[in-house]
Order: structure tokens, then sequence, then C-alpha cells
């Protein structure tokens, strides 16, 4: 006789591997290095090159909170995350709420993971 499967089971893990896919650290770095280059003052040929985890956004930004957070905004439209997530950061203080690159790569990444 064959085996029974059950389709909530197999869904269920197939879901947790799209959550859990390497693949999707890599897209979110990327769609963080493309968004903040597109709104920074920062113009480098291959950003992608320039732009690492640890570097500040403080000074790519320049201290600037508006270009910010059209980047953030972007961002938050890119993933499909709740629209209301810009109100989790302290207002005039989200360049310091995300002091790297890496930090906002860490909180989309947390955000996706949460969907």
């Amino acid at each position: 006789m064959g085996e029974i499967y059950s389709f909530r089971a197999f869904q269920s893990k197939k879901e947790k591997k799209k959550a859990q896919d390497p693949r999707t650290t890599v897209a979110i770095y990327r769609s963080v290095v493309y968004y903040v280059h597109l709104y920074s003052d920062e113009r480098n040929e291959h950003p992608l090159e320039h732009l690492t985890t640890n570097i500040e956004l403080a000074t790519i930004f320049k201290n600037d909170r508006d270009p910010f957070m059209e980047a953030f905004a972007a961002l938050i439209q890119h993933w499909e995350l709740p629209p209301n997530s810009h109100q989790e950061l302290p207002r005039g203080r989200e360049l310091s709420q995300f002091p790297t690159l890496g930090d906002l790569c860490i909180y989309i990444e947390k955000k996706v993971k949460e969907l």
C-alpha cells in the first residue's frame, strides 16, 4: 500500500524552508544597498563594492533624516511590510536607531521573517 501524505504538513515545511532561505538575506542586503544608494548623496559607480554592512548611515546621509526616511519607506514598500513600520522608530533619532547599514539589514530581515 502507498503512504498517505499530509498536504498541510508538506506546505508548512515548504513555508519554513522559504523563510529560512539564505538567498533572502542576500536579497535584503542588495535591496538595502540599492535604496540607500538611491536616496543618498553618495554617487559611487558600483554601490555594492563601496557600501558594506559596517558603513555608518549617518555618514552616508550626512545626518539628514529626510533622505533616510525616504529610503526606509521605499524598503518598507519593496518588502511589502506593514506601512506603519516607521512609527516604531524614535522620531528624530532614526539614524541612531540604525547606526550601520548592517543594522538596517537586520531590522528588515527580522520584519520579513515575521510576515
